[in-house]
């Protein structure tokens, strides 16, 4: 389905690289690894070698397939060589490690970091520019357009039967028919109906790359007669608005009229990736279930508790496997942390929304691992207790969600152990968040069974609060803990469904990304976006 899968082009550049050779420069080559969640490292590609070069520009491109919903940790070997037969036996330069994610969200998709030894010392620079490959084979040209005194082709018995052929100038000198529009009778100022036509199959998706437009005059009992053609090119046609027509090879029409675009324009199926690349970013919000179902703290058999041996609990698992992926878009890399169903220390009251570290005006920590220390912090000091409420802390995320920028899009992580209360206040706050740039994953941990859980995913229709408003898409994703067999798989099920939720959005709220500014790119309408 297009947007929601893309393959990625590394280019790779490399400046000031240490010699590794006593009487020359280095002669370098980058291999490219993906490191597993096991820590071990498998080959997807390798540049080009270059000789005697300290600031080398590979053309060979890496390919690798964009997952956004797992961590892909690559690892960039440089090496100075000496055989390129024997690459693994040549002398390390530097190598970093990073996700892609990290590259694709750096500026327009670029990301410069220091080549590092294992020894640790700084050994030039390297430079790594995303992009994506293909995608855009379903570009289609739409175009209003009309003639303005065209030639008459039927002489005294009336006027002319006009209709607009468009035809691939093909690379052997062929032609081919791409489409035809309407005939309009007896006018010599037609304008016909919008239409739109495959850019690929026109002109091979280049703006620049020329085509033919032929005016006819249709003739039911005869030969149809040419009115006139020109070669031209999506560009031309945007920036003229009127070109003339030309004479038919042979023919004595002095003046066979013009063709006026009234509106021209491109409809791109935007992917994730445009939205990523070009600075959008995803703010992340988690919120914690602090009810007594939870168990004690201090009992080993709780969902809370902190296991001295170091390893982790559900909760801590969920919200590092997705607070890892999710943290990688967001360019301060804070998140808002939340707690509901707790009674904070302080208070007499259970609260259903309040910031693990204790401001409401800045509710946020620093990354993954602020998050867990503010976890870690807050089960120490705040009483378990209930009940299980998920509307107010959907209510908080809405107003941040409205607060941010235009390129950005929200994420609420709901960790919780138990079905919800008040389920038609949550159902009312979700319908509410689907008309806002935000998303609401679920993670249900423990053992039970998740019934309404399972309910406000909404995979098996619209959710209707009970004024009759329906959602406007479905922004809701649950999973249970124990259905994923790992951090990292319980991460690719839950994220798994919010690219097309992002592009859904977007495309109804028509925010196109900010390449596109001045482009002549529109997005598609809501009918592509709800068959995502």
């Amino acid at each position: 389905m297009p947007g929601l899968t893309s393959h990625i082009l590394l280019t790779i550049s490399c400046k000031d690289l240490v010699s590794k050779d006593y009487t020359s420069k280095s002669d370098p080559i980058c291999i490219v690894y993906e490191r597993a969640a096991d820590g071990a490292k498998q080959e997807v590609g390798r540049t080009e070698w270059i000789k005697d070069c300290k600031d080398p520009v590979f053309q060979t491109r890496i390919d690798i397939q964009y997952l956004f919903e797992k961590k892909q940790r690559l690892v960039f070997d440089v090496r100075d060589v000496d055989d390129p037969k024997k690459v693994l036996d040549g002398d390390e330069i530097g190598s970093i490690e990073c996700t892609l994610s990290k590259i694709i969200g750096s500026v327009k998709g670029k990301l410069t970091d220091k080549l590092k030894h294992s020894n640790g010392k700084e050994t030039g620079s390297i430079t790594i520019m995303s992009e994506e490959q293909g995608g855009r084979d379903k570009d289609l040209m739409y175009v209003e357009m009309r003639g303005v005194k065209l030639a008459n082709k039927d002489g005294f018995m009336g006027k002319s039967d006009p209709y607009v052929k468009l035809i691939k100038l093909r690379k052997d000198g062929q032609m081919t028919d791409v489409h035809r529009t309407e005939t309009i009778d007896n006018d010599l100022n037609p304008k016909w109906k919008p239409f739109t036509v495959s850019m690929k199959d026109l002109c091979n998706g280049k703006q620049d790359e020329k085509f033919k437009l032929e005016c006819w005059d249709e003739d039911t009992a005869t030969k149809d007669d040419m009115i006139g053609w020109i070669e031209t090119t999506f560009n031309e046609l945007a920036q003229k608005k009127t070109v003339g027509l030309n004479d038919r090879p042979g023919g004595n029409t002095k003046e066979p009229g013009s063709i006026t675009v009234d509106r021209i324009h491109i409809i791109r199926y935007p992917t994730l990736y445009d939205y990523i690349s070009n600075g959008c970013e995803l703010t992340v919000s988690v919120a914690i279930d602090f009810t007594m179902s939870n168990g004690d703290p201090a009992d080993p058999n709780s969902l809370h508790y902190i296991r001295p041996d170091g390893s982790l609990n559900q909760y801590e698992q969920a919200m590092i496997g997705v607070g890892e992926i999710l943290v990688e878009y967001d360019q301060d890399k804070k998140i808002a942390v939340y707690g509901f169903g707790g009674i904070v220390a302080g208070h007499s009251e259970a609260s259903h929304c309040f910031p693990l570290n204790g401001n409401m005006k800045d509710p946020e920590v620093l990354g993954v691992d602020g998050l867990l220390a503010a976890y870690r912090s807050a089960i120490s000091s705040t009483k378990l207790y209930g009940p299980t409420n998920f509307a107010p802390v959907i209510q908080q995320t809405i107003m941040h969600a409205r607060e941010c920028k235009k390129q950005a899009y929200h994420v609420l992580l709901i960790l919780t152990d138990g079905d919800i209360t008040d389920k038609q206040e949550t159902i009312k706050a979700i319908v509410q968040a689907s008309h806002e740039p935000m998303s609401v994953i679920i993670v249900g941990v423990g053992e039970e069974t998740f019934e309404e859980m399972v309910m406000l995913d909404g995979d098996n229709g619209r959710l209707v609060d009970e004024s009759g408003k329906a959602s406007d898409r479905d922004i809701v994703q649950f999973v249970p803990f124990v259905s994923a067999k790992s951090k990292e798989d319980l991460a690719s099920k839950v994220l798994g469904e919010l690219p097309a939720q992002l592009l859904k959005y977007m495309c109804k709220h028509q925010r196109v990304p900010a390449s596109w500014a001045n482009s002549p790119y529109v997005l598609p309408g809501g009918d592509w976006a709800r068959g995502l």
